[in-house]
């Protein structure tokens, strides 16, 4: 009988208890303030990550910034999802095309990976690699 209540209790921690992987911690390594600042025209200039937790869930969003003139054009907040490998993605719609970013931080510094999707599919899209240094 005590055999049974052992291995009830152990499968129950094995099947219920949280594991160590769900864990989440927050703010993500992403969170702050990033800058390029050798961006050209059109170019990513500056990405503003928020990260918080609740109920063990990730909330992300980003606003990102690009060089025009006289000051640098912005996208508004956007909810960001958590990608499954690490870092975040976001999705910016705009009149003539979207943005996809990817971002991952490794210490002080965030590669950001900008896919351009034209909504009319005869035009190219590009994919343009940043890395952006905390500020």
């Amino acid at each position: 009988m005590r055999s049974a209540a052992i291995i009830s209790s152990f499968l129950w921690l094995f099947l219920f208890a949280p594991s160590a992987e769900a864990r989440i911690y927050c703010p993500l390594p992403e969170d702050g303030i990033w800058i390029n600042p050798d961006a050209a025209a059109k170019e990513l200039t500056r990405l503003e990550i928020e990260t918080k937790c609740i109920d063990n869930r990730v909330q992300a969003r980003i606003r990102a910034f690009t060089k025009c003139s006289p000051r640098d054009c912005k996208w508004g907040w956007t909810p960001a999802e958590v990608r499954e490998g690490g870092g975040l993605r976001v999705m910016l719609i705009g009149f003539l095309g979207s943005k996809i970013i990817d971002v991952r931080a490794f210490s002080d510094r965030l590669d950001a990976f900008v896919t351009d999707v034209k909504h009319d599919p005869a035009l190219p899209g590009a994919v343009k690699s940043y890395t952006l240094r905390k500020r």
